[in-house]
């Protein structure tokens, strides 16, 4: 039962990013942007590190729970540090002059981002929690 469930949730996270890459199309449609490819990206890239998070975050083993708390400090480590250190430079164009409000498709960009990181760590997360019983 629990498999089932779990499941029926990775096909349900599947469907919500295909509607999140018709709405980032009909978006770019609608913008004249040409920008699409890069959209894709940024929520794959949403995607994929969501994935990552919901699977270190459901450790089924007490094994796994070993390796994955010094993967995750590791990780914590490098994002708070040198990730954020040479992020700064590149975020800080995106509000000078109100940018980021003016040009709606780096908010667009921004809320695929999430949408995608937050559908993918909920459904690893349910995918091993759920095979864990």
């Amino acid at each position: 039962m629990n498999q089932t469930r779990s499941l029926a949730g990775l096909l349900i996270g599947f469907v919500v990013f295909g509607i999140v890459l018709w709405i980032a199309r009909t978006v770019h449609q609608e913008l004249n942007d040409t920008g699409f490819a890069q959209t894709v990206l940024i929520g794959t890239a949403g995607w994929a590190t969501g994935w990552l998070v919901g699977f270190l975050i459901a450790p089924t083993t007490s094994q796994e729970i070993r390796k994955f708390s010094q993967a995750m400090s590791t990780i914590l480590a490098f994002a708070c540090g040198f990730l954020l250190a040479k992020m700064e430079p590149s975020l800080t164009p995106l509000f000078e002059d109100g940018r980021l409000i003016n040009e709606p498709i780096y908010g667009i960009r921004l809320m695929i981002f999430m949408i995608c990181f937050a559908i993918a760590a909920i459904n690893m997360y349910t995918y091993r929690e759920g095979r864990r019983f």
